[in-house]
């Protein structure tokens, strides 16, 4: 009787319970998106910001060839930025703004909440689209209730909470998220157009918030490292191994990744150069709290005001350094390190409100993965061959996978002080879980290859389905409008 279950779950009826999972899970997030209210009577000062820089886009989007190609075509990409508001999102928003309408002031008119509500519809369509695509992908190399459990703590986590509000925050942490995925995947093979794919989206989320510099930076050092050891066994007598990776790939790789970069971003910069006299102005992370920021930013947004600034006095590393010690900045990347995993982990819990506590589930599937780390590697039986060990690119994922994490948690942590608005932060979130599944899952496939015993499987995908209900009963919580904070 078991094998017959398993026969049949295998062949079909997995995939009819992960489809009614996710029609499920659609009807869920709709209805808690609109348990956030739909009515708009106030808006935050960044979320003016946006709006506003929508507004002032919306020429830029009925470009005149009458005289010329190349510049109406290059002033109707995304290009306008203060330094800090990038223009992807705001490009995208202008879309939905009248010709001729006038900036946003106190009072909201009926254009500005058509623009404010049509924003906040297209962030909820498309990171629904992307999660119910996510959990197809996933459902078919990962078990049912993983795949599951990946886009119930994504969405339910960071992207329900960020799609009320009129921001680019969902934009961010869904290209941050890609970036994530290709990196992993071109550490595992380096094909030519995963370095073409990692320098476009990261051009794109470059566009939309400041920044992915620090995670690509991250894998370009990884896999350099990884070039490097491929080129000494390639001059080494040795015998030949499985893994896919090819090291004469990544020179070239990293030209077209820097090439795509450069072409996608290119509009902003020559504009940033034109108007502030920098390409790539990063003047605001240099200040010690975000009325700092603004305050300068609103003074200096032109280039002759930036100019008259002695280049001594202007905000950077150097004059950052001169004015604070070493200690100085331990102490702000420690507490910005302390910060973000007090948010990102969402300390303390509560339990009674969404979004639900993040911290519960990286911490179970930490031990999760902990567990069958100790179990693969005392209690399996050895692999007998290659495709019973562990993948061949492990040690440079896992490189990559901690390196990032350290690294973007510190970066973004430092900017904290600054950038207090939005959850552009949250974006560590989904690679973490991601990858703690993805960890899982493998070793899993590893053991089941090894003959390990059947309850190990069990007691796996048993804790797994725990964790969904868990995951879900948050959800119903969602549903009551009054237990709902975002």
């Amino acid at each position: 009787m078991f094998l017959q279950l398993t026969k049949l779950w295998l062949r079909g009826g997995r995939w009819l319970v992960m489809f009614a999972c996710l029609i499920f899970f659609a009807w869920c997030y709709v209805r808690a998106f609109q348990s956030q209210g739909t009515t708009t009577t106030a808006i935050s000062e960044q979320e003016r910001v946006y709006l506003n820089a929508a507004i002032e886009t919306r020429p830029d989007l009925s470009p005149d060839f009458s005289r010329s190609v190349s510049q109406p075509l290059n002033d109707w990409l995304p290009h306008r930025t203060d330094g800090v508001v990038r223009p992807l999102w705001p490009w995208l928003a202008a879309w939905n703004v009248a010709k001729g309408q006038e900036p946003a002031t106190a009072a909201l008119t009926a254009a500005d909440q058509h623009v404010l509500h049509s924003g906040k519809r297209w962030m909820l369509g498309l990171s629904l689209a992307f999660l119910l695509m996510l959990g197809l992908a996933a459902a078919r190399v990962f078990s049912v209730p993983a795949a599951l459990l990946t886009i119930l703590t994504i969405g339910f986590g960071v992207l329900l909470p960020s799609a009320s509000a009129f921001s680019p925050d969902v934009l961010f942490q869904l290209l941050f998220l890609m970036i994530w995925v290709c990196c992993v995947a071109a550490l595992k093979r380096n094909s030519l157009w995963l370095y073409g794919l990692i320098g476009f989206l990261s051009a794109l989320a470059n566009l939309t918030l400041p920044t992915t510099t620090t995670l690509v930076g991250v894998f370009i050092a990884v896999s350099s490292l990884r070039w490097l050891w491929g080129w000494i066994m390639a001059h080494l007598p040795h015998e030949r191994g499985t893994s896919l990776w090819t090291w004469r790939n990544h020179w070239l790789g990293m030209i077209l990744l820097v090439v795509c970069h450069l072409i996608t971003v290119g509009p902003m910069l020559s504009y940033s150069k034109e108007k502030l006299g920098d390409a790539a102005p990063f003047h605001w992370r240099w200040f010690e709290n975000e009325s700092a920021m603004q305050q300068w930013t609103a003074a200096h947004q032109t280039r002759e005001s930036l100019q008259a600034v002695p280049p001594e006095d202007r905000p950077g590393y150097a004059s950052y350094r001169a004015a604070h010690s070493s200690e100085d900045v331990k102490k702000r990347l420690f507490e910005g390190g302390l910060r973000m995993t007090e948010s990102v982990l969402q300390f303390p819990w509560s339990f009674d409100s969404l979004p639900h506590e993040r911290g519960v589930f990286v911490i179970a599937l930490a031990s999760i993965l902990f567990v069958l780390m100790l179990i693969l590697g005392f209690v399996a039986p050895q692999a007998a061959h290659a495709g019973q060990a562990l993948h061949p690119e492990t040690a440079p994922l896992a490189l990559f996978s901690v390196l990032a994490c350290v690294a973007c948690f510190f970066d973004f942590g430092w900017d904290m002080p600054v950038l207090t608005w939005g959850n552009r932060h949250l974006a560590l979130y989904p690679p973490l879980v991601l990858s703690l599944l993805w960890a899982s899952e493998a070793l899993v496939h590893r053991a089941r290859r090894r003959k390990m015993r059947l309850p190990v499987f069990v007691i796996y995908e048993s804790v797994l389905w725990a964790l969904c209900v868990l995951a879900f009963w948050r959800v119903i919580a969602v549903l009551q409008p009054a237990s709902f904070a975002a």
